[in-house]
């Protein structure tokens, strides 16, 4: 389940989620945290109860909060965080129409009008590793992909 799927169960549920810079994932109760847990905990004996505000729940919103969050790390991390995904926008035609790199191997690469392929941040880095001379370019081309298009 990724992160932001979690959230959404959480708050269907009448449940919030804050982050912390540190990574740490605060579950809330209204105003009151109910848990919390390292977000790449892979355990859910890393998930920390908060004992003083839990009884302000009742046994089946503890035992829902619970189950979800157990889902969430049970997850792989890999699929709660995917890394996220770009096309490279060569140029648009004079009609408008964009044209983006089908392929990228190397110096070797392939247009394709409106399909394209995507690449993660890490292909692109090392893209732009392996050609240092066209770092440049592929950051100007970089185009994020929206999530619903992924």
């Amino acid at each position: 389940m990724k992160i932001n799927e979690f959230k959404n169960k959480l708050s269907s549920y009448g449940f919030s989620a804050a982050e912390s810079v540190d990574g740490l994932l605060a579950i809330y109760l209204g105003k009151y945290p109910l848990i919390t847990f390292n977000q790449r905990s892979s355990m859910l004996t890393e998930v920390k109860l908060n004992l003083n505000t839990v009884q302000g729940i009742d046994i089946e919103g503890l035992y829902t909060l619970l189950k979800i969050t157990k889902e969430y790390v049970d997850t792989p991390i890999k699929e709660r965080f995917p890394e996220k995904k770009y096309r490279l926008r060569w140029f648009d035609d004079a009609d408008g129409s964009k044209n983006y790199i089908a392929t990228a191997k190397g110096v070797e690469w392939a247009l394709q009008g409106s399909g394209y392929n995507t690449f993660t941040g890490s292909e692109l880095e090392k893209l732009k590793h392996n050609n240092p001379r066209l770092a440049p370019a592929i950051e100007a081309m970089k185009e994020p992909v929206e999530e619903e298009e992924q």
